[in-house]
């Protein structure tokens, strides 16, 4: 499995254009420069009023296929658990 970090800011009308069907991904730069493409279906739990705000960490399989994203919570942000992703 590997881990990659990245922090989103979307705003609820970038969401509000992903539900009318204008992109179907979300493309972001993770915290070591790569760049991750996620489907909109993935973060639908973590929308709010103020669309997706926050950092998360995402795993993949070794194929670096989806497997699952989550939220880091304030004290994660340490720098030890991003120096241990990639």
């Amino acid at each position: 499995m590997k881990q990659i970090a990245l922090s989103l800011h979307l705003t609820s009308r970038q969401i509000e254009d992903y539900y009318r069907g204008k992109a179907r991904h979300v493309v972001a730069e993770a915290a070591d420069g790569r760049i991750v493409q996620l489907p909109i279906k993935v973060l639908h739990s973590f929308i709010s009023e103020d669309g997706i705000v926050g950092d998360f960490l995402v795993t993949t399989d070794d194929d670096h296929k989806f497997v699952s994203i989550d939220r880091l919570k304030s004290d994660d942000r340490s720098g030890n658990l991003l120096d241990q992703t990639g």
